[in-house]
């Protein structure tokens, strides 16, 4: 009898043990599961190793997605210089208050020199009609400007950051004549007023050459803002597409 309790405690031990080593190799594999999943298994420069199928975030720089197709502006939101106001001081503001002509000692023409003259910038563009420090001369501004610049100085007056060029801006890769493109732009908008009969303030755009010989001032006049004094045609700025065509077609030599 003693004989077979020994043999009896000899097999439990030694199922024992094997259950133990088994045990404990189960819980090694999940303690390597663990770390090997865990946030600290990431290289150290807080990637994660590629051959763990989990590809690191990969931000991108300048703006441009992953493959240079588009931009995302990082002060989106906010009003700024570069987005925003730049435009607005060279529409109205650069012509004449650039780094050459400082007309009234003033030059706009850098967003340092803008921000440091932002109040008297906004003061003269809220003056009423007709008073002398009234910018631009031409006449006050549509208010959706004046609310951006207030916009501006509420965001911080922050130059942010400037898009990339668009492809589609400047010379289009149509080929513009006044004949098949620009006659019915003028007949649409402006023949009403500046035909050849009793044309206002003696603007008269009814032919070609006409059209050429005064094609800065129309320049000039279309490109004014809604509500601008002067602004061509009166009831205000064309669509953007059509400004740019009539541009399109200076920029390639006026192509009667």
């Amino acid at each position: 009898m003693k004989k077979y309790s020994i043999l009896f405690m000899g097999l439990f031990a030694m199922a024992l043990t094997l259950s133990c080593t088994t045990d404990y190799s189960l819980l090694d594999e999940d303690l390597t599961d663990d770390v090997s999943n865990s946030p600290d298994a990431s290289d150290s420069d807080g990637t994660t190793d590629e051959s763990s199928g989990n590809p690191a975030d990969d931000p991108t720089s300048n703006g441009e997605t992953s493959n240079g197709s588009s931009w995302t502006n990082p002060y989106a939101g906010f009003i700024t210089y570069e987005v925003d106001v730049k435009p607005i001081m060279n529409q109205l503001c650069v012509a004449c208050h650039n780094a050459n002509l400082k007309e009234d000692g003033v030059d706009l023409s850098s967003y340092y020199l803008t921000k440091v003259q932002f109040d008297d910038i906004l003061k003269s563009m809220q003056e009423e009609e007709g008073e002398d420090d009234i910018m631009p001369p031409s006449g006050r501004v549509d208010d959706t400007i004046i609310e951006t610049l207030i916009l501006w100085k509420a965001d911080g007056l922050l130059e942010g950051e400037a898009p990339p060029e668009d492809p589609d801006s400047g010379i289009s890769d149509g080929n513009y004549t006044y004949t098949e493109d620009i006659a019915a732009i003028i007949n649409d908008y402006c023949i009403v007023c500046h035909g050849a009969s009793s044309p206002d303030a003696g603007y008269d755009i009814s032919t070609y050459q006409k059209t050429v010989d005064q094609i800065n001032i129309f320049i000039e006049r279309i490109d004014l803002q809604t509500g601008q004094a002067g602004v061509m045609p009166p009831a205000g700025r064309m669509d953007e597409e059509i400004i740019q065509k009539i541009k399109d077609w200076v920029d390639q030599g006026m192509p009667e």
